[in-house]
């Protein structure tokens, strides 16, 4: 009986052990990202980090100094007609960004990104870092942790967001512990 007992438990962690592995292969190793805006923002000069990367480098944890776009990487484009849940999940995606349901959590220390539009103007990404706060950087802006009204993200979804009324969903992506070195496929 004993020994029946331990051989169960030793295929589940046989199973679970190689789940991790396929897991580690397909996304990298991933950490969670910590707030650290320094790295983000040096300043409105058109050779900085800060000019050059958007909502999307910052929540994604990856610079890459093209002012990424949700679907580039992966040859799609959006234009203004598209600015909308639906089309902008869908680049994200295509970009290797996951979605997971409302309730989810993200596996393997990845990220856990909120997605909004300003329908037919503007997309808009927010991070929930380590610390259980949310933070974002707009546009050529600095990052920052506080809404529209200064006020601490504790929750994007009753945050002042602007014009950014639509929800679109969570999604989650594969970081680094180090500012910048994001590992999904953005550009």
């Amino acid at each position: 009986m004993f020994k029946a007992r331990y051989l169960w438990v030793g295929v589940v962690l046989v199973i679970i052990s190689s789940m991790t592995i396929l897991y580690m292969l397909y996304y990298g190793v991933c950490s969670m990202s910590s707030y650290h805006p320094s790295f983000w923002n040096d300043g409105y000069a058109p050779t900085t980090v800060q000019w050059n990367n958007n909502c999307y480098n910052y929540g994604n944890n990856k610079r890459t100094d093209t002012f990424a776009q949700p679907g580039k990487a992966s040859g799609k484009t959006l234009t203004w007609q598209n600015m909308n849940c639906r089309d902008v999940r869908n680049a994200a995606v295509a970009d290797g960004v996951d979605v997971i349901p409302p309730w989810g959590v993200c596996l393997g220390k990845q990220d856990k990104l909120a997605l909004f539009v300003d329908p037919g103007n503007d997309y808009h990404w927010y991070r929930l870092d380590s610390s259980g706060m949310w933070t974002h950087k707009p546009g050529h802006a600095q990052a920052t942790n506080l809404d529209n009204s200064n006020n601490p993200i504790t929750n994007p979804k009753t945050a002042d967001r602007g014009g950014y009324t639509e929800f679109c969903g969570y999604h989650c992506s594969c970081s680094d512990s180090e500012e910048g070195k994001g590992h999904e496929n953005i550009n």
